[in-house]
């Protein structure tokens, strides 16, 4: 692939990288499945959750013959049928404060697909140990927000300071996630590929009602709790 300002060696750079993904659900599918395509390295895949029948509707890596079945497992065998040169490794558990520095050991990049607060701010104290950029998304309703944070260089998701839904499992519109999920692709592409982050410090909203983005700035915390020191 030869794209100007994308070459050889962003390739071999994707090549050599390999990605922690918080959740196996709609955003992780569109995520995993653009970076697979791309030609990433590794991927590993965290998901406690099982595929309930609500989720066919905007997961589009599961079927309803996957009902019951872990999201991460079967995530993992889909993703190994698109390019068996991957390496996808799945975890069936949730993230914890006891196995998110051992799960993100090795990564290059940190990636918050869970649409949860728990798993985000784990995934943040892992990105300011290790000094890695975590590129996070969410998604509720029709609504989607998307941005990179990458301490040392820019704010932590605790400078970030932000809210989460009120509601924990909003309904929404199916192409919501493939929307964000993409966006999160991309980024991650560039970052992995030696450009610059285009949404450090940048928060990025998708309103899908009015089919609009909007964005704000936010910046780093020389107060921060969490990556001030």
């Amino acid at each position: 692939m030869s794209l100007e300002g994308w070459g050889r060696e962003a390739q071999e750079r994707l090549k050599a990288s390999q990605v922690l993904i918080a959740g196996a659900g709609g955003l992780a599918s569109a995520t995993a499945l653009y970076l697979l395509a791309g030609g990433i390295g590794g991927i590993r895949l965290v998901d406690e959750a099982r595929i309930g029948l609500s989720d066919l509707n905007h997961q589009v890596l599961f079927r309803e013959q996957d009902l019951g079945k872990a999201k991460a497992t079967v995530a993992g065998l889909r993703l190994r049928e698109i390019n068996p040169f991957v390496v996808v490794e799945t975890q069936v558990k949730v993230l914890s404060e006891h196995n998110v520095f051992r799960l993100a050991a090795g990564c290059t990049l940190l990636i918050d697909a869970s649409n949860n607060a728990t798993a985000g701010a784990l995934l943040n104290l892992a990105a300011v140990r290790q000094q890695i950029p975590l590129v996070h998304a969410w998604v509720w309703g029709m609504t989607g927000r998307l941005t990179t944070l990458w301490p040392g260089h820019g704010p932590c998701l605790s400078c970030a300071f932000l809210e989460s839904p009120s509601t924990i499992r909003p309904a929404l519109l199916s192409p919501l996630p493939g929307i964000m999920g993409s966006l999160q692709a991309l980024e991650v592409l560039r970052i992995l590929g030696g450009l610059k982050p285009a949404l450090l410090g940048r928060l990025l909203t998708f309103k899908g009602d009015l089919f609009e983005f909007t964005e704000k700035l936010i910046r780093a915390n020389s107060h921060c709790s969490v990556c001030s020191s």
